[in-house]
């Protein structure tokens, strides 16, 4: 089951993704090709004027470089991470995001750029793009994770994003250790804290602290990231197989949590982390073993064959459709 597209008129619109290190943007066709794709720090720390400015001027360069004009542009989807209510703007909780607490994002856009934008979660919006254009075509209940700054998750239940009041649903904030590490959002042992960005580099320089040896330790540690650690894991290194393995187990915690609460039939682990093959297998290993058996058999678990052009291209998407997430 595919999701309609609304009549184009023979228009574009522009996908956009902001994480909270980079903003991705790119012009895309109703039929899912991608025409741009530009990259821009997505300045998160600096507050959300500088956010929105880096937002508008990648929308721009986006169009620029597939050779269209901003009179070709229908309108700009984005997938935001965070607790917000869609159509209105209002920003709850954004954690990564300095600043943003209780300001209005489409205000904040207006100021910058011309487009009309519809803005959804960031995840709901990449498993729209897994759902329009990539492995969840035929799937009834569906649910992406995407493994990157912090951990996101989506929903999509008979074509439709699961929103509760307002809000879709935060599963990497589901607590998974009562006395884990502190995340963000101010609790306790949440899947986030043991599988986002900063919790996997963390873990790895704990190890090299306590004097494991590694060759990842040739490395300049303040500048560590999670595709370090699978480089070397990929060459054999034991400690670093270890921490993909373990971050691999605390997933899959959460992914089993999942499969027994939305009884889906496909899962979809997204993200620049939730890529390293070592982190997925044992990701795989401990939901399948955790999750309630008669749930999990019904259940494909997969990479996003999107990769991460997932979110841009299912923002797209929400654009063509006039749809929030």
């Amino acid at each position: 089951m595919i999701l309609p597209i609304r009549n184009t008129d023979g228009g574009y619109a522009v996908g956009i993704d902001l994480g909270g290190t980079t903003v991705t943007a790119s012009a895309v066709s109703h039929d899912g090709n991608i025409l741009s794709r530009i990259e821009y720090p997505s300045l998160a720390k600096e507050g959300m004027e500088a956010t929105c400015r880096q937002i508008a001027d990648a929308a721009d360069k986006a169009v620029k470089d597939a050779g269209l004009r901003k009179r070709d542009v229908i309108a700009c989807g984005m997938g935001t991470p965070g607790v917000f209510d869609a159509p209105t703007g209002e920003m709850y909780f954004v954690p990564n995001f300095r600043e943003w607490d209780g300001k209005n994002l489409y205000e904040a856009l207006a100021a910058h750029s011309p487009y009309k934008y519809y803005i959804g979660n960031d995840v709901n919006a990449a498993a729209f793009g897994e759902y329009f254009y990539g492995a969840g075509k035929e799937s009834r209940a569906m649910v992406m994770f995407t493994m990157g700054t912090g951990i996101g998750s989506g929903v999509i239940i008979d074509g439709k994003p699961l929103r509760g009041v307002f809000a879709s649903p935060e599963m990497g904030h589901i607590v998974i250790s009562e006395n884990g590490p502190k995340c963000v959002c101010g609790a306790r042992g949440c899947l986030e804290a043991f599988c986002g960005r900063d919790a996997i580099t963390a873990r790895c320089r704990e190890k090299l602290e306590a004097g494991r040896a590694s060759a990842v330790s040739e490395l300049d540690m303040d500048r560590l990231t999670p595709r370090d650690i699978d480089i070397y894991a990929e060459r054999g290194d034991e400690l670093c197989l270890e921490v993909l393995r373990e971050t691999g187990y605390y997933m899959g915690l959460g992914v089993a949590n999942a499969i027994n609460i939305f009884n889906p039939d496909l899962i979809v682990i997204g993200g620049g982390v939730g890529q390293s093959e070592t982190l997925f297998e044992a990701l795989k290993k401990t939901a399948f073993e955790t999750a309630i058996p008669s749930l999990s058999e019904k259940c494909s678990l997969i990479q996003s064959p999107l990769d991460n052009m997932a979110g841009v291209m299912g923002a797209a998407g929400l654009a063509y459709r006039g749809e929030y997430a």
